[in-house]
C-alpha cells in the first residue's frame, strides 16, 4: 500500500509540475487593417509568390538569383547551423532511450596460472517521470525549427539584396548615359559659343559659364563609375564570386517591369514572415527549458540491469549455468546544492521573459515595417508622376531656350539656367525610378518575401 501511495503522489506531483512549468504566451494586439495606402484595391494585383522576382521581367536577374542561392556563403552558414540543430535533436532524444554497455575480459591468477574468461552486459534507464528529458528533447526540436526559419529568412534577405544591387548597377549606368548625352549637347553649345566668341558677338563671360557647366557634368562621371563598380562588387560577393572580371549585361532600369504587391491583411503577417515564426519557435523552446529546469529539482529514478557469464574455458563461456544477472532500481534527490538548481530554474524563467519580450518587439517591428514600406511605395509612386512632368517640362524649356538663343531672342544665361534645370530634372527622374523599385523590394521583404510558410525537409 505504501508503494502504491508513493507512486500516486509522484504522479500528482508530475501533473502539478507540468502545470507550473508552462509559461504564458504573450499576446500582441494586431491592427485590423493597414493605415498606410495599400495596392490591393487595384485590379489585377496578385499575392506574392515564391518566385516573385520574376515579375521584374529580367531573365538575367532570374539567373543571378539562382546562382546566389547556390553559392552564397551566408546561406551555407545557415545550412550548417541547421545540421548542428539536427544533431542536437538526435542527442536530446537519445536521453529518452536506455543505455546499454558491454564488457569482456580474461585474467590469469594463482601459482597454477589458471585462466578465467568473462562477458557481460549492463543496461540503465533514467525514468523520465517528471519530463526533464522530454522537455530537453522538445526544446532541441524547437531550436531545429528555429534554425530552419532562420535559413528561410537568410534566403529571402539574400534575394532582396541581389535584386537591390542589380538595380543599383542599372541606375548608375542609366545616370552615366544621361550624363554622357548631356555632355554631348553641352559640348555642341560650347562650340557654338566659341564660334561666336571668335567673330566677336559673345563675351568671355558666357564662354566661361558654359565651360564651368561642362566641367561640372564631367565631374559627375567618376562618382557614377565608382557607384557602378561598388554595386557590381556587392552583387558578385552575394553570388559567391570574386568581383574581378564580374559584369552584367543590362544597362537601364527602363527595361524592367515594376511589380505591384498586394499587402494582404495584418493578421496573416505572423505566418508569412519566417523571422516571426523563428521568434515563436524560440519562445516555445524557452518554455520547454523552464519545464526541464523545474523537473531537474525533483527526484530521479534510475533502473539498472546487468548480466554476465564467467567460465574457466573460453569454449564454455556461454554454456548453461554460467549466466548470472541482477536487477535494481534507485531514487535520488539532491538535498543540498547551494541553490544551484533553483538558480538554474530562475535563469530559465528570466530567459523566457527575455525571449517573450523579444517576440513582442519582433511582431510590433514587423507591423511597423509593413506600414513604412506601404507608405514608401505610395509616396514614390506619387513622386514619380511629378518627376516625369518636371523632366518633360524642363527638357521642353531647354530646347526652346536653345532655339531662341540661336535666333537671338534670349541671352545665354537663360539657356544656361534651362540646361541646368533639365539635367537636374532628368537626374531626379532616374533616382525616383530606383526609389520605386527599392520601395517595392522593401514591401516584399516586410511581407515575408513570398514565403509560403512551409519548411523544406531536406538539408
Amino acid at each position: 500500500m505504501r508503494t502504491r501511495s508513493f507512486w500516486a503522489s509522484v504522479s500528482v506531483l508530475a501533473v502539478l509540475l507540468s502545470a507550473c512549468g508552462s509559461m504564458p504566451k504573450p499576446e500582441v494586439p494586431m491592427p485590423p487593417v493597414w493605415q498606410a495606402p495599400v495596392a490591393d484595391a487595384n485590379e489585377g494585383t496578385e499575392p506574392l509568390g515564391a518566385l516573385w522576382w520574376q515579375r521584374f521581367g529580367s531573365p538575367e536577374l532570374n539567373t543571378l538569383i539562382i546562382q546566389a542561392v547556390q553559392n552564397n556563403r551566408d546561406l551555407r552558414i545557415a545550412y550548417a547551423r541547421v545540421l548542428q540543430a539536427e544533431a542536437s535533436v538526435r542527442g536530446a532524444n537519445a536521453a529518452l532511450l536506455p543505455s546499454v554497455s558491454g564488457s569482456a575480459g580474461a585474467s590469469r591468477r594463482g601459482p597454477d596460472e589458471s585462466t578465467s574468461y568473462s562477458a557481460g552486459l549492463q543496461a540503465s534507464y533514467q525514468v523520465d517521470l517528471f519530463g526533464e528529458a522530454r522537455s530537453n528533447a522538445s526544446s532541441a526540436e524547437q531550436r531545429l525549427e528555429s534554425s530552419l526559419y532562420d535559413r528561410e529568412t537568410v534566403t529571402i534577405t539574400l534575394i532582396s539584396n541581389v535584386i537591390t544591387a542589380y538595380l543599383q548597377v542599372l541606375s548608375a549606368r542609366e545616370r552615366m548615359q544621361l550624363t554622357s548625352d548631356r555632355l554631348n549637347n553641352a559640348e555642341a553649345i560650347l562650340k557654338l559659343l566659341e564660334t561666336q566668341r571668335r567673330i566677336g558677338t559673345l563675351s568671355e563671360l558666357e564662354l566661361a559659364q558654359q565651360r564651368a557647366a561642362l566641367a561640372n557634368q564631367r565631374a559627375a562621371l567618376p562618382a557614377l563609375r565608382l557607384a557602378e563598380r561598388q554595386a557590381l562588387s556587392t552583387l558578385a560577393v552575394l553570388l559567391g564570386r570574386a568581383p574581378e572580371g564580374f559584369d552584367i549585361q543590362a544597362r537601364s532600369l527602363s527595361n524592367l517591369s515594376l511589380p505591384v504587391v498586394a499587402s494582404g491583411i495584418p493578421s496573416t503577417l505572423l505566418v508569412r514572415r519566417p523571422d516571426l515564426r523563428r521568434a515563436e519557435s524560440d519562445l516555445a523552446g524557452a518554455n520547454f527549458d523552464v519545464s526541464a529546469a523545474r523537473a531537474a529539482r525533483l527526484p530521479g529514478i534510475q533502473l539498472t540491469a546487468s548480466g554476465g557469464t564467467a567460465s574457466a574455458a573460453l569454449a564454455g563461456l556461454f554454456s548453461t549455468g554460467t549466466f548470472a544477472y541482477t536487477l535494481g532500481g534507485s531514487i535520488a534527490q539532491t538535498i543540498f546544492a547551494g541553490g544551484r538548481l533553483a538558480a538554474q530554474e530562475d535563469s530559465a524563467r528570466a530567459r523566457y521573459q527575455e525571449v517573450a519580450a523579444g517576440y513582442e518587439r519582433a511582431v510590433i517591428d514587423a507591423f511597423s515595417d509593413v506600414e513604412n514600406a506601404l507608405t514608401s511605395v505610395a509616396t514614390s509612386n506619387e513622386q514619380h508622376g511629378f518627376a516625369q512632368e518636371a523632366s518633360a517640362q524642363a527638357d521642353l524649356a531647354y530646347r526652346l531656350a536653345e532655339l531662341r538663343y540661336r535666333a537671338g531672342i534670349v541671352d545665354f544665361q537663360t539657356v544656361l539656367n534651362a540646361q541646368n534645370q533639365a539635367f537636374s530634372s532628368q537626374e531626379a527622374l532616374v533616382q525616383n525610378r530606383l526609389s520605386r523599385f527599392t520601395a517595392v523590394i522593401g514591401l516584399t521583404l516586410a511581407l515575408g518575401g513570398g514565403w509560403d510558410g512551409t519548411l523544406p525537409t531536406d538539408t
